[in-house]
């Protein structure tokens, strides 16, 4: 009996020691692994807060666990390795807006400013440095309405007020839409391009009106000095001859502003929709003892103009070729077609080509003995009215130059 409860005490107290080692191996265990859990949120919340500075020291350890830090230190060098490529293209970027005209703000996933350019801050009245970070919403830009397209607005900004193109472009910044705003000083841009319109227009006006009033003043001395003498017959003829070379000055003066107020009463387009197979047969009859090439096929598309303005702009540029064109045995080619949603009118003609592109459409520039300079800008101003283009650009595959207008299709085609 003895023997008997001696031996069941002793397996109660092996039971209950191996109950005490079991809890002391799991107590053990469980602070070990809530070591490890707590190193690796620590890992996991660096790195989400973009601190890559630390790493996880037990994978130098063996075992599955030292691999599983590894390969957490190896993903976060490689987090911090795109946000050193991030950090260096935005640097590129920044410099490169910084040295544009155009204010340009870029927002994040949040809406909230990741990158403004300085003509931006100066819109906003603020630094780069203080607008980073800042809400879309609390700033004026939240006035501004937005479009995907350009839209023209006049707009006080906290910086300047002006009449503006302003447009949103949207990109993915974290797998969200986030938005860039460009805004277009249009007065500014304007206000250069007027400067330089009116500076050739005074310098062509200047040339023409001094080739006028230095022989009238020559003439009016001369005249002065017969008329003190007062020679008869010599007198009579000397002050006819005189007052006709005036004459003649003052009625190329006239004619010459009378041109210039035809630039300048261009007659509002009178819009409808035609074939163009009828614009071009139109023009062709006009050519047809002129040596003008024939065109062999017409797209059968309609187009929304001026007929009259659009015939008139063909017609300035056809004879501007016909003459460009004189000497060579090969007629001037005229053609007509589609590309791109546009139709695009061709006159390409086999004379000497273009010396000095740069004045093409200057008012009153012109290289003819009896021109008037106004050919071509009417051309240009009737394509403008059609949102359309006129260019005029020397052959690459031989001599002469190539003369285009090129008009939108209606949206029906």
């Amino acid at each position: 009996m003895i023997d008997g409860a001696v031996s069941g005490g002793a397996v109660v107290a092996f039971a209950l020691a191996t109950i005490v080692w079991l809890a002391i191996v799991a107590l053990s265990v469980r602070v070990k692994v809530l070591r490890h859990i707590r190193t690796l949120s620590n890992l996991v919340e660096a790195a989400r807060e973009h601190e890559y500075s630390i790493k996880a020291t037990h994978a130098r350890d063996s075992g599955e666990l030292a691999g599983l830090y590894r390969q957490i230190n190896s993903l976060i060098g490689d987090m911090e390795g795109g946000r050193h490529a991030e950090q260096e293209l935005l640097g590129v970027l920044r410099k490169v807006v910084n040295q544009i005209g155009v204010a340009i703000v870029v927002c994040d996933a949040h809406d909230r400013i990741r990158l403004v350019n300085p003509p931006a801050a100066k819109l906003l009245r603020s630094t780069e440095t203080d607008l980073m970070g800042v809400d879309f919403s609390d700033t004026a830009l939240v006035d501004v309405p937005l479009t995907a397209g350009p839209r023209v607005l006049d707009f006080r900004f906290p910086g300047a007020e002006s009449r503006w193109q302003v447009s949103q472009q949207w990109y993915r910044h974290q797998g969200k839409p986030s938005r860039i705003i460009f805004i277009v000083d249009l007065r500014q841009v304007l206000a250069e391009e007027e400067i330089l319109v009116w500076q050739r227009l005074i310098r062509v006006i200047s040339h023409e009106v001094n080739n006028s009033l230095t022989p009238i003043s020559s003439l009016c001395q001369t005249l002065e000095t017969i008329i003190s003498r007062g020679d008869g017959v010599e007198f009579s003829d000397a002050l006819r001859d005189g007052l006709s070379v005036i004459g003649q000055r003052a009625k190329g003066l006239k004619e010459f502003i009378s041109v210039y107020s035809r630039i300048a009463r261009l007659p509002e387009a009178q819009k409808v929709v035609f074939p163009a197979a009828r614009l071009v047969e139109r023009v062709q009859g006009m050519f047809a003892q002129s040596g003008l090439g024939r065109v062999v096929d017409v797209p059968d598309v309609l187009l929304y103009g001026d007929p009259v303005h659009l015939e008139q702009a063909l017609i300035n540029l056809i004879k501007n070729a016909l003459e460009a064109n004189e000497g060579s045995p090969e007629p001037v080619m005229f053609g007509c077609s589609i590309r791109d949603g546009y139709c695009e009118f061709e006159i390409v003609d086999n004379g000497k080509g273009i010396a000095n592109t740069g004045n093409l459409f200057v008012p009153f520039y012109t290289t003819k003995v009896d021109g008037a300079g106004i050919g071509l800008v009417l051309c240009r101003n009737v394509a403008a009215m059609h949102f359309g283009r006129v260019t005029l650009e020397n052959r690459s595959d031989g001599p002469g130059a190539i003369a285009r207008l090129v008009l939108p299709l209606p949206p029906m085609q």
